[in-house]
């Protein structure tokens, strides 16, 4: 269809896209910055914090001028279990014995927060999820690919070996429970956007994240890491033979753990690691021992401490400084966030943390069922990739405290944004026109 000359319009199809504002294409940028760098968290500075917070606050002031200016509706996914936990965590804080490491705890929390309601908002525009998924892919592989070559290479500066850690190979993570995380969930990022797009790149891709897994020596890693593999596998024998399908891959993965349990494979392999040559295998599976009784140790401790603020928590990130102040025998984290959540908040914090969990599995399932073609669907072809590293995650937090990983609040958001449905009035409605290549 054309208009009449005399008007000054042109034919639909040669009229020109409209261009995204500057704002938005910088933020976009910023947080695509952000994705890239997740992994350096080394040198660290004040607080605990590290060089790719400056570009998470980044995407934060960036993403709030935008907001401030775009002119659309603007979302808050998990804002009410956000809320709880804030508001648990600062009624806990100012009752507890240590305020000062309840507020700062707190303002890293609201920061996190905020930056998955950037992302989400900012992904909400056409393009950008694509752009966000693919930037957190490709620079996991190229990282990966460092860490391999700098291991076979023998170069320590880069490999972030630790006094304290062993031979463990920890990039620049600094600590091997949040760097085998962070490789379980760009194994599982690379798989939700298919990226690298060459298939021969991309499988190199997987060995470089698994190889890199491994020199993490992280049982939970392993652990994170078959359980999105197996719900994977249950979602694909969903998808090809209904339910009964997904019932016999997941009673054959419960036959398979209940065999090996009652023939004792488990601790015969345990002792076989102990006694190996291979420091790889003795600080994997021939510590889980340890690790298991560390933290259970860590558990019974923890409750004891919560029996004197049993109503409101000791506060958010006090549970360490409590136990070297109380002189309990393992002085640690509570690294276990469900514990941490009663312990530091008290009932109230429980709620918060459960009704995230619930939120976050009930987007996935509506992630799931998105159609394809959606315009948000179709930017991340494989979104169970996504739902399989959160899975991960939150099994993960039975043994680490992972609410503070940063990637966690943005695959948060993803997942948010894939089980939303674009605005009728805004630029991501089906057919409109413009939005970041």
């Amino acid at each position: 269809m054309a208009a009449v000359t005399e008007t000054g319009l042109l034919p639909l199809a040669s009229r020109p896209a409209a261009r995204p504002e500057p704002m938005a294409r910088t933020a976009t940028l910023v947080a695509c910055a952000a994705m890239v760098f997740q992994p350096i968290l080394r040198p660290a500075g004040p607080g605990n914090s590290s060089p790719v917070d400056l570009l998470t606050v980044a995407t934060v002031l960036v993403g709030a001028l935008w907001a401030a200016t775009c002119g659309r509706r603007l979302g808050a996914p998990y804002g009410v279990a956000a809320a709880l936990l804030l508001l648990s965590g600062g009624i806990a804080g100012i009752a507890g014995p240590l305020p000062g490491i309840s507020l700062v705890n707190l303002v890293k929390e609201l920061a996190l927060i905020a930056w998955c309601i950037t992302l989400y908002n900012l992904a909400r525009r056409p393009g950008v999820l694509r752009l966000l998924t693919s930037a957190f892919a490709y620079a996991a592989v190229v990282w990966a690919s460092v860490l391999v070559a700098a291991t076979l290479a023998q170069i320590t500066a880069i490999e972030g070996i630790s006094p304290t850690e062993g031979d463990r190979k920890l990039f620049t993570l600094g600590d091997p429970n949040y760097a085998a995380t962070y490789w379980v969930v760009s194994i599982f990022m690379v798989f939700a956007a298919q990226r690298p797009r060459a298939r021969l790149l991309r499988w190199f891709g997987y060995a470089m994240l698994v190889w890199a897994l491994l020199l993490c020596q992280s049982n939970g890693g392993m652990l994170e890491l078959g359980v999105g593999l197996v719900f994977l596998a249950t979602y694909w024998a969903y998808r090809r033979s209904g339910p009964a399908g997904a019932a016999a891959v997941v009673l054959a993965v419960v036959l398979a753990g209940i065999g090996a349990l009652t023939t004792n494979a488990v601790s015969e392999v345990r002792d076989w690691a102990q006694l190996s040559q291979r420091t790889e295998l003795v600080n994997t599976v021939g510590r889980s021992g340890t690790s298991t009784e560390q933290r259970t140790t860590l558990m019974r401790e923890s409750l004891q401490m919560y029996e004197d603020e049993w109503l409101t928590g000791s506060g958010p990130g006090t549970t360490k400084q409590l136990f070297q102040d109380r002189q309990f025998p393992y002085a640690k984290e509570a690294h276990n966030d469900y514990i941490a959540a009663l312990v530091e908040r008290g009932p109230l914090g429980v709620i918060g943390l459960l009704t995230l969990v619930l939120s976050a599995a009930w987007r996935s399932v509506r992630a799931l069922r998105a159609p394809p073609g959606s315009r948000f669907a179709a930017q991340v072809p494989r979104p169970a990739g996504l739902v399989a590293a959160l899975l991960g995650l939150t099994v993960a937090g039975a043994y680490y405290e992972v609410l503070h990983f940063r990637f966690l609040w943005a695959l948060l958001a993803m997942v948010a944004v894939l089980a939303s449905a674009p605005e009728p009035d805004g630029p991501d409605r089906p057919g409109a026109h413009g939005g970041l290549p």
